[in-house]
């Protein structure tokens, strides 16, 4: 017999649907009501902290005692309810609350304000789930219940800047103004082309900076930018033994595909990449198309590394230490920055300044060494120039040849007028313009300048078996405590064996070459291209004030290591996670 009060299926699909519906149209009011219960209890929190605050403030004043600062770590107040929130309130002499902090330690509430505010304000000045924002306690320093909040660019993958002992992150406006930057707030987006700064000062600024502070140019010792650590596809495995008959038709300029990552690559032919040779001359298991962890970050323990974003300068006030004002650089000359001394201390790297020339590899090289030992400072190599190079030509840079620093007086930071300029005194712009940012490594004020001319700059690379006693680095090359600051060439009696470049140091990549009659070049921009051999064997890159259209960062060339006026430095920076 049938049973008529059963349900059919159909109706029992409908009741579920109808039930489904009911359920995504109450859910969003749920999960409302579950958030605004958690706002308002926080709410509720910080103005209990507040009305703490406010009462122990008090009681210190009628005990004659002077606390205007309370925080949840060095001069807690007594709470009652939960204890999870990390907070500082600050008062003024009248007794008013001029600043509060707080954050629970889910890390989903935060209340921010610096102006002043009263209690029955507060759940109008909070924000739910932005809680990347620090909260210093009464001395300055980090509140924290766990890891510390910074902010990272996930474009990067994990190999965002390393900031060591005395290198305060920073913000630069287009027209040069430096700010303290948060380290929680966005202070560089490569796939905006705005490259990561920081600045350290000199030994005695002129005050102590905080977050958010505009810094004084004057107190500024070194600035230097971050090449954050990838992977390149290889697109020429420049296996190049001589010159082209005449100047190839095509150029072989091409935007260079770069995978930011702290992985490195091993030998997988499925995944289309290859183990680093390392090695002048090797080419290993890669091939063209594979993608491969650029050498210069294969020999440092970080995820990346810091360039000086300026040629090295020379401080020439007898106190070093102390800010380097306007009046103080008017009465410097560019002879008393030709030093061939070492002199670590007086090393500056900074805008509009004399550049530090005409000393041995081995002065530059030894100076570099004892800038920042706590930072791993050391003379610029081969490699590391080609991987600012290289990034400079990915989408993350320029893209383009970077203008010349034209200018005669071998000032840093300037940009020729008009491109491919002679040299000159002043038909230049400096940097903190729109046509000096034309001279950086991303057409922006971020980027690196100076590697466009100015000095010709002194690589520590050189040829192997060669007489090395006139850069007077003959001892240092054989010193186990710079092996990993130094590269080594195979050795070679040719300028045109290009074949023995390491894969990633942007030399024997940008073939084919040829000759103009008066330079060997490369297709990429005719810029002037020469191997080290065995009477020259220390590379510099970029080209000098006065060498118009074959400078340039794909420019290398050869030369003893001796003291010349045109020859100078880079400082590079390898702080450890």
């Amino acid at each position: 017999m049938k049973n008529k009060n059963a349900f059919t299926l159909v109706e029992l699909l409908a009741v579920i649907a109808i039930l489904a519906i009911l359920v995504i149209i109450a859910l969003p009011n749920v999960l409302k009501m579950f958030r605004d219960a958690k706002v308002n209890t926080f709410t509720s929190e910080v103005q209990n902290i507040m009305k703490s605050a406010e009462s122990k403030y008090i009681s210190a004043s009628i005990g004659n005692k002077e606390v205007r600062c309370f925080d949840s770590s060095t001069n807690a107040l007594n709470l009652d309810g939960r204890s999870n929130i990390l907070y500082i309130v600050k008062f003024n002499d009248k007794g008013k609350v001029i600043e509060v902090r707080a954050r629970d330690e889910a890390n989903e509430l935060i209340a921010n304000n610096t102006n002043g505010i009263q209690r029955e304000d507060i759940g109008k000045k909070y924000k739910v789930n932005e809680a990347k924002t620090q909260i210093l306690d009464c001395n300055g320093n980090e509140l924290t219940s766990g890891e510390k909040i910074v902010y990272k660019e996930s474009e990067l993958n994990g190999s965002d800047p390393v900031l060591g002992s005395g290198m305060i992150p920073v913000i630069l406006s287009d027209a040069g103004v430096v700010t303290y930057a948060h380290e929680y707030d966005e202070w560089y987006k490569y796939t905006e082309k705005k490259w990561a700064n920081a600045v350290i000062l000199v030994d005695k600024p002129s005050k102590k900076y905080t977050e958010g502070e505009v810094i004084a140019e004057s107190d500024i010792r070194a600035y230097f930018v971050w090449i954050p650590k990838y992977s390149y596809r290889i697109f020429n495995l420049g296996n190049y033994e001589g010159l082209e008959s005449s100047e190839p038709e095509k150029s072989s300029v091409q935007q260079i595909e770069i995978e930011f990552g702290t992985r490195t690559t091993v030998n997988d032919e499925i995944k289309k990449e290859c183990a680093s040779p390392m090695e002048s001359g090797e080419t290993g298991e890669c091939d063209i198309g594979d993608l491969m962890t650029h050498p210069a970050f294969l020999s440092i323990p970080s995820n990346g590394f810091w360039v000086g974003k300026f040629e090295t300068g020379y401080n020439q006030n007898e106190d070093p230490s102390l800010p380097i004002t306007d009046t103080d650089i008017s009465t410097w000359t560019t002879e008393n920055a030709q030093v061939d001394e070492e002199k670590p201390s007086n090393i500056i790297v900074k805008p509009n300044v004399y550049s530090w020339r005409d000393q041995t590899i081995a002065t530059f090289f030894q100076s570099a060494y004892n800038f920042k030992r706590n930072l791993d400072s050391h003379m610029m190599k081969n490699t590391e120039w080609g991987a600012v190079a290289y990034l400079s030509y990915s989408k993350y840079g320029i893209q383009d040849g970077v203008r010349i620093n034209n200018n005669s007086n071998y000032l840093t930071g300037y940009a020729a007028n008009e491109k491919d300029a002679e040299g000159s005194a002043t038909e230049n712009s400096k940097w903190n313009t729109s046509i000096g940012h034309l001279a950086s490594t991303t057409g922006n004020i971020s980027g690196i300048y100076d590697i466009g001319g100015g000095y010709w700059e002194y690589m520590a690379s050189y040829r192997d078996g060669s007489d090395l006693s006139a850069s007077g680095m003959e001892n240092i090359v054989l010193n186990e405590t710079y092996t990993k600051y130094l590269e080594k060439y195979l050795e070679s009696s040719d300028r045109l064996l290009y074949k023995y470049r390491i894969l990633g140091d942007a030399t024997g990549e940008l073939g084919p070459f040829w000759s103009s009659g008066s330079y060997n070049q490369s297709t990429w921009y005719t810029d002037f291209s020469n191997f080290v051999h065995s009477t020259q064997p220390w590379f510099n890159r970029g080209g000098g004030y006065n060498n118009t259209y074959i400078t340039g960062q794909f420019n290398f060339d050869r030369n003893r290591g001796v003291a010349y006026p045109s020859n100078g430095s880079r400082l590079v920076l390898t702080p450890t996670n």
